[in-house]
């Protein structure tokens, strides 16, 4: 009996030790489809992950190529793409929930301003996150269910970021009336703080919601340092001037034109008189 209960703790064990090693061995794939997937809920739109690399003993993390499509509708390649993000874990917080980062970077992203006739892109963004955000404060079957970290039945793993930041953000603004190309211009840092700390902590949806809204603040304010408005307008007026040349042009070309043609006609009219009083002196005509 002793040698049966021997055996089946042995047993038990393996299969633990089987299970934390699949965990840990696959840990970057479980954290790019966490990523992905709550990325991909808050925005509305297809977000991937490039690179990852997790270390648990150094309660540290690196991250590369976070890319946020574009909704449907606009050309560009994609609206954000985050560049380098670099995580640093509270290693005492791993077991617990909420899980404590002490600190993220993100590094370098870049984001395309693509104008629209319904607006830009970066706003339709902004509003799936804000819908996203309405359903899980209310906490609607829509929001709720869906949240990445969180198996049935169970609390969802929830996080409490001390510090955020976003360094050396590049804008490239695309828009129609720019004829294919394109204004640059660069973010000042942004710096979030103490993230899900008041509210036991943020879901991953929350977090993203949060960082692309302060994102897009600073977008919007980068943006409107280029007075996109007067360009519009001034690119609108200099296509009615060409227009009222071209029109201008092709009117006194064919008043030209109108002018060539009588002249001729009435040369012609003249040379014909001449020959017919010509054939007429030939045979004796009058």
């Amino acid at each position: 009996m002793v040698k049966k209960i021997g055996i089946g703790l042995l047993l038990v064990i393996v299969l633990i030790a089987g299970g934390v090693f699949y965990l840990f061995s696959n840990l970057n794939d479980l954290v790019r489809t966490a990523v992905e997937e709550a990325g991909t809920r808050a925005t509305g739109v297809a977000v991937t992950l490039g690179e990852v690399d997790i270390d648990v003993t150094g309660g540290s993390g690196a991250l590369g190529n976070l890319n946020v499509a574009n909704p449907s509708g606009y050309k560009t390649d994609y609206v954000f793409n985050l560049g380098d993000i670099a995580v640093s874990l509270d290693l005492n917080s791993i077991q617990s929930n909420p899980v404590v980062i002490k600190e993220i970077v993100v590094t370098a992203p870049k984001v395309i301003y693509e104008l629209g006739d319904g607006g830009s892109n970066v706003d339709v963004i902004q509003k799936n996150v804000e819908n996203f955000t309405q359903q899980l404060s209310g906490g609607g079957s829509g929001g709720g269910s869906g949240s990445g970290g969180s198996s049935a039945g169970g609390d969802e793993t929830k996080v409490v970021i001390d510090n955020l930041y976003i360094r050396g953000a590049e804008v490239s603004v695309s828009a129609g009336f720019l004829d294919g190309k394109k204004l640059g211009t660069s973010l000042p840092e942004i710096h979030l703080t103490d993230i899900g700390k008041d509210s036991g902590g943020a879901s991953p949806g929350e977090v993203a919601g949060q960082v692309i809204d302060e994102l897009t603040k600073g977008i919007q304010g980068a943006v409107a340092g280029l007075n996109l408005e007067d360009l519009e307008k001034a690119a609108g007026q200099a296509v009615e001037e060409a227009t009222k040349a071209v029109e201008g042009a092709a009117s006194e070309a064919a008043k030209a034109v109108e002018g060539v043609g009588g002249g001729a006609g009435e040369a012609a009219g003249d040379a014909l008189k001449g020959a017919t009083e010509g054939v007429k002196n030939l045979f004796g005509g009058d």
